[in-house]
């Protein structure tokens, strides 16, 4: 849930979504994907995950806009 500033929600293969204060992404597990500020912002928001079954956090390569 994007709280404050601007920035931007990318799938893997996919255009990227700009985020405003109030949006919400809803991120389903194994989906590669990125996330953070517009080169001209700032952007704060909420991320809350649900454990999953012998899963794990993996993080990938640096995103370059």
């Amino acid at each position: 849930m994007c709280i404050a500033g601007y920035g931007y929600y990318q799938e893997f293969g996919k255009e990227k979504r700009e985020l405003k204060p109030g949006d919400i992404v809803n991120i389903p597990v194994d989906v590669k994907h990125w996330h953070g500020a517009r080169p001209d912002s700032w952007f704060s928001h909420i991320s809350i995950e649900v454990p999953g079954v012998e899963g794990s956090t993996e993080w990938l390569e640096p995103v370059d806009y």
